[in-house]
């Protein structure tokens, strides 16, 4: 059985030019989430922005790390360790080239399969026990590296499963808050 989760972490990095990019897509989720409540995200301590979201009587604390995804694990670590949340109660959101765009896959635990946001985690966790939500960025375009596509754009096409998928994780967040990942994620249909 899963832990409840009491906080959810969105990947990507701080800078404005890279705020409608592929790489960013964990902290668009997490707004869309937190602007379903008005949420206002709060600086912590210059590491991570923060904002609380009220799901019935449980309170889940968002978070985006303001250290640029590759040191992504340690303000998720000190904010963890602040309010006394284990890794197993946080849950992940972040992009997958491997995955197309508009799809998503569930992992309750894991390597980082080479995503470096989550390589940090998993170091600075010292633990990869952690549920994840990969959002779909893909496929990587032959002759493109793949830097230059998480940190390219998404096109006014993408943008529609974008949107589609932003309106799906918050019902999504919802479930999981509501029943704990596992559960959730047998009753979600793809």
């Amino acid at each position: 059985m899963t832990e409840q989760i009491k906080l959810i972490a969105g990947l990507g990095n701080p800078d404005i030019k890279y705020l409608n990019t592929r790489h960013n897509f964990g902290f668009k989720a997490l707004d869309a989430v937190a602007d379903k409540q008005d949420g206002q995200w709060k600086n912590w301590k210059d590491m991570a922005s923060v904002v609380f979201y009220n799901r019935g009587n449980k309170k889940v604390l968002l978070v985006k790390p303001m250290t640029y995804m590759n040191n992504s694990g340690y303000p998720l670590r000190a904010v963890a360790d602040f309010y006394k949340i284990k890794p197993a109660e946080i849950l992940v959101i972040y992009d997958d080239f491997s995955i197309p765009l508009g799809g998503l896959k569930f992992r309750l635990n894991g390597s980082s399969g080479g995503h470096n946001g989550i390589k940090s985690i998993i170091e600075n966790l010292g633990d990869d026990k952690f549920p994840r939500i990969k959002l779909g960025i893909g496929p990587l375009p032959k002759y493109v590296n793949m830097p230059d596509f998480v940190l390219s754009k998404f096109s006014n096409e993408d943008m529609l499963k974008v949107d589609n998928i932003l309106t799906s994780i918050i019902d999504i967040i919802n479930m999981i808050i509501d029943l704990g990942f596992e559960k959730a994620v047998s009753k979600i249909k793809l």
